[in-house]
């Protein structure tokens, strides 16, 4: 192998790593959340009876171009709706993107979806 071709080589296994890459940060955690108008004053919470759910919501990027905005009230009802409930405990928010020529940025949230009983809820 000649040393033109070991550093193109080279320079390729780099390229195809930083492609590749990408980055993962914890934003928040929550105690409670909920999209839905929900009246908790006779609401009775379980832990056990719900089940750990994730959600998220994103959007590509082109070149620098973002092409929508992700949001966290989408990747929460995601989330609600995955694990058929209509509230979250110990719900923790990340951010998650790569980008190279083309992109992608997230919000996905992983928590205890539970279902209050429909009594509970309130219309707006």
């Amino acid at each position: 192998m000649t040393r033109i071709n070991r550093e193109k080589y080279a320079m390729f296994i780099i390229l195809l790593c930083y492609w590749f890459s990408g980055c993962t940060m914890r934003v928040g955690d929550f105690t409670l959340v909920s999209t839905k108008n929900i009246d908790l004053s006779n609401a009775s919470l379980d832990i056990r009876e719900g089940k750990r759910t994730k959600g998220e919501d994103c959007a590509f990027i082109f070149l620098f171009i973002p092409l929508g905005l992700p949001s966290v009230k989408q990747a929460v009802d995601d989330a609600l709706t995955n694990g058929n409930g209509n509230i979250m405990v110990d719900q923790v928010t990340y951010t998650r993107s790569w980008w190279f020529i083309i992109g992608q940025s997230c919000y996905v949230v992983e928590g205890t979806v539970l279902n209050v009983s429909r009594q509970s809820i309130t219309s707006p």
